[in-house]
């Protein structure tokens, strides 16, 4: 439905989190994107999907917030790779 090859080539690395229950960017697009992106060379991108949320994470938020907070500690971790 939407065109995000505006977001490929991507300068840094960084974290997409979504939904899997999400009809607005079904998860499919999603990991296409993802997938392009990984073929990058100097940049890491990691993918979460939280299985039961829709496109705005409502009821998920908790599960979005552990996702970001789990690839904050990992990048900031002073022996991290990707700082």
């Amino acid at each position: 439905m939407y065109d995000f090859s505006f977001l490929a080539p991507c300068p840094s690395s960084g974290i997409i989190v979504a939904g899997g229950a999400d009809e607005i960017v079904p998860p499919p697009a999603i990991q296409k994107l993802v997938d392009k992106l990984r073929t990058q060379k100097g940049i890491t991108i990691h993918h979460d999907e939280i299985p039961r949320a829709n496109h705005f994470f409502e009821h998920e938020l908790d599960q979005l917030m552990k996702s970001l907070d789990n690839y904050l500690d990992m990048r900031l971790a002073p022996d991290s790779p990707i700082r």
